[in-house]
């Protein structure tokens, strides 16, 4: 059987729509490129936010037009299907089977029966076997679920409580994939510091990774702000292979808008932690994100993201606009703020860091950078640097005497810059 794939939302469905692919190749089926060639359409869908529902939707509906003069199978899996499972089966009969947060072998079995499953969220899974991807990189869902209580967030009631997965089939996962020439390890949860098996934490799995032979870089996301320790910035700062990239979503930068949001409201306790890491890890990058609009948010709490931003500076800013989310706390909260306001305040944040950024990439030019190699573009290279993660962040642009080879490390000096990316030649 043929079977074309759509992965919508977050790294973590990237991992699980990798580990279906195995399954099916496994089983003797073929993953096709274009939908043109297929005998079934699998599409894995995210309803976190307004936008990536009506992302999903949107989707789903394109693969049911296309399917008019065609012969295939649809089926949609995931957090949309999860939330909204009952609904979607009534007003989109055209699909033909629904799953909800579902394991991959289901998946697979799906395409095979077309069978449907919905029941209590299968966020993890044991250690099934990758593909073999075009892309050098590989993202490995350590957990997924959160216990986290933020006012905002539906993830609790979609996918439940965070539950992790086993800690020896991570360590057989990366394994496996660094011997199949897999060179940036990127590890993924709802809540990565909150990971803990059989008594072993976060700490312990990055220094049995960081064992683990081969040349490849360790990157983690989603790190929640108060996980982030002395304990887990010294395991960091004394790897070899974890990239000094820290992803800390910090959501606000208003103490009263924090505690609304059920975070952390100590936000001179967060500036002093960005302060020690740097002082122990000078080369360090900070990823953050920003939600705009939240419930009676003002411009004075507005105000308060960019003097953050102006103090802090960090190296990669995601802006959200807030979403109302039914079911959650958040959900019942007044006044709301009007879109048109939200906007303009995601608009400043960005404005206001594209400056930083011009900064701080001037500031790279006549430095080396190890790089892992991507592509070519327009007669030029393309990789990154261990500043930029794959898909959300920047890129850079190399040219080079002799071939580089693809999904490879290049030693690359910068020599202009741009607001996200780099230029470059190997050295």
């Amino acid at each position: 059987m043929k079977v074309w794939m759509d992965v919508l939302g977050c790294p973590k469905n990237e991992a699980d729509s990798d580990v279906v692919k195995a399954i099916l190749m496994g089983r003797g089926h073929e993953i096709v490129d274009d939908l043109e060639d297929a005998n079934v359409a699998v599409i894995n869908t995210c309803a976190f936010v307004s936008d990536a529902k009506k992302e999903s939707i949107d989707e789903i509906f394109d693969v049911i037009k296309f399917r008019k003069n065609k012969s295939f199978k649809i089926i949609v899996h995931g957090c949309l299907a999860q939330r909204y499972f009952k609904a979607l089966k009534v007003q989109i009969p055209e699909v033909d089977a629904f799953l909800g947060v579902v394991s991959p072998q289901r998946v697979a079995d799906a395409v095979e029966n077309f069978s449907e499953f919905y029941g209590s969220p299968e966020p993890v899974y044991g250690f099934l076997g990758r593909t073999s991807t075009d892309t050098p990189y590989a993202y490995v869902k350590i957990g997924d679920g959160c216990d986290r209580k933020c006012t905002f967030c539906a993830i609790p009631s979609i996918k439940g409580p965070l539950k992790n997965r086993d800690y020896e089939d991570i360590l057989k996962e990366v394994e496996f994939l660094v011997k199949t020439g897999k060179k940036e390890i990127i590890l993924v949860s709802q809540d990565s510091t909150g990971y803990a098996d059989g008594g072993k934490t976060l700490i312990d799995l990055l220094l049995d990774m960081d064992n683990i032979p081969g040349d490849f870089w360790i990157r983690l996301l989603y790190l929640y702000p108060d996980g982030v320790n002395e304990a887990l910035v010294e395991t960091i700062a004394k790897s070899r292979k974890i990239l000094h990239y820290f992803d800390i979503p910090v959501q606000h930068a208003s103490e009263r808008i924090l505690k609304m949001m059920k975070r952390n409201p100590d936000v001179k306790l967060l500036e002093d932690k960005i302060s020690y890491i740097r002082e122990r890890i000078p080369d360090a990058i900070f990823r953050t994100s920003f939600i705009t609009g939240f419930p009676s948010e003002n411009d004075e709490d507005f105000e308060k993201i960019l003097n953050f931003l102006g103090d802090v500076k960090f190296d990669r800013v995601g802006v959200f606009i807030y979403s109302d989310e039914a079911g959650t706390v958040a959900h019942g909260l007044l006044p709301k703020v009007k879109k048109t306001v939200a906007q303009s305040r995601f608009e400043g944040i960005m404005d206001f860091q594209r400056e930083i950024n011009i900064q701080k990439n001037k500031s790279f030019v006549g430095k080396q950078f190890k790089v892992i190699v991507e592509g070519i573009e327009d007669g030029m290279y393309v990789g990154r640097t261990y500043m930029d993660a794959p898909e959300i962040d920047g890129a850079i642009h190399f040219s080079s005497a002799n071939k580089v080879e693809m999904g490879e490390f290049a030693n690359v000096a910068v020599k202009s810059y741009e607001f996200y990316d780099l230029e470059g030649e190997v050295v």
